[in-house]
């Protein structure tokens, strides 16, 4: 499964240009997006506290999440590296397309 994973940290901000931005990026790596999880909420608050925590319950090997950039799962990068650990032991890929970041292909 290949999940879109997009957070806006406020009512005002749209979800809609980090839609656009994994869409086209999946449309070149000849991927489709199977499911979104999108999230209006602070990126300080615990991902067991976000959709990002069902999400990462429900992961399973070689399934791959496409964000914006590695800052959409959280803010500070002990979470950020907590969030990776989880999909790294459970097989599961993350590539962000702003960073360039590829979890699960060439870093194991």
């Amino acid at each position: 499964m290949t999940y879109g994973y997009i957070r806006v940290s406020t009512d005002t901000q749209t979800v809609e240009n980090q839609r656009f931005e994994i869409n086209r990026f999946c449309n070149r790596q000849g991927l489709s997006v199977d499911g979104w999880i999108e999230e209006t909420i602070s990126g300080t608050k615990t991902y067991n506290k976000r959709e990002l925590g069902k999400l990462l319950r429900r992961i399973r090997k070689d399934d791959l999440i496409v964000c914006a950039e590695l800052s959409r799962l959280g803010r500070n990068l002990f979470m950020i590296m907590e969030i990776l650990n989880i999909c790294m032991t459970k097989g599961c890929r993350v590539w962000t397309i702003k960073d360039n970041y590829r979890l699960g292909d060439a870093t194991y």
